[in-house]
């Protein structure tokens, strides 16, 4: 089998590591050319030599299974790259943060992901987990796939509720995005009474959103959504904090823009403000 990982940052490092561990044909592909990358975990820095190809300069090969790890911010661009990458059955794994990119791919598989890291440079702070979870329909290759990685760290998990598990992964990423973005600090900021206030409040209109039309999302799960948070390194950020502070773009379109998009005309005015200062972010930053 013949499979790609696009984006090699937080995410797609993880990814690529324990696809490298099975016998199939692994092709790493980032922005340019690149030696290697290093993975810091357990307190551990371990130094792994795969090459990584400039996506924009690769022509020929096609690839069974692709895993597109890059932010949803670079989906548009990375889209219009697939057709020279894939066969007519070729399966691309969505692995980002948020919604609303599914339609831009062809056979596109979205996955909610729960690997939490931070990049450096070439290095990769691996804080927790290494799983996705997809829908539970057949596949030709990566049903193949899913039992192989059962001798490496990567768990790939069919859910026949992963309508729901997606939903949750988009709220979970409303919360704590949102404020460790806003506040330009990392997980310890749940620690205040306030944050956390306000953090539920999100939640809440969030739910309240998804479950407009029919009840997805069920009872309890804002407090779930804050387990999960108080569990977290202290000292872990998110896509969004690292964004922010390093002045790049954000995920804001597929996350709290998303939700908002289809309030239609319930009263949600934590994530109206919070829309507000992340838009005036964004313009701000698109003016320099």
């Amino acid at each position: 089998m013949k499979i790609a990982v696009v984006g090699i940052g937080a995410v797609g490092s993880i990814i690529a590591r324990e696809l490298k561990r099975t016998e199939h044909e692994v092709t790493l592909f980032g922005r340019t050319e690149k030696s290697g990358f290093t993975v810091l975990g357990n307190g551990e820095s371990t130094h792994y030599p795969y090459d990584i190809e400039n996506i924009n300069a690769h022509s020929g090969s096609q690839f069974d299974v692709i895993f597109i790890a890059a932010k949803a911010t670079a989906l548009k661009t990375l889209s219009r790259k697939m057709p020279e990458l894939c066969h007519s059955r070729t399966e691309i794994v969505l692995c980002q943060n948020g919604m609303g990119y599914d339609s831009w791919f062809k056979n596109g598989i979205p996955a909610a992901v729960y690997i939490s890291g931070q990049k450096h440079g070439d290095m990769i702070e691996h804080f927790q987990d290494s799983r996705l979870i997809i829908d539970s329909q057949n596949y030709e290759y990566l049903d193949a796939l899913i039992e192989d990685l059962k001798i490496t760290d990567l768990e790939i998990i069919k859910a026949g509720d992963f309508e729901k598990l997606r939903y949750e992964k988009l709220l979970i990423n409303l919360g704590i995005n949102t404020l460790t973005g806003l506040s330009q600090n990392t997980a310890k900021i749940f620690d205040k009474e306030n944050v956390t206030e306000l953090t539920k409040r999100l939640l809440d209109e969030g739910i309240e959103i998804i479950n407009s039309d029919r009840k997805i999302i069920e009872a309890g799960f804002r407090e779930k959504a804050l387990e999960i948070y108080r569990g977290y390194n202290r000292e872990m950020g998110t896509s969004m904090y690292y964004d922010i502070t390093a002045g790049r773009p954000t995920e804001f379109e597929f996350i709290q823009k998303y939700l908002y998009d289809r309030k239609g005309n319930l009263d949600t005015p934590a994530l109206d403000i919070c829309v507000v200062l992340l838009g005036a972010y964004e313009y701000e930053r698109d003016r320099r």
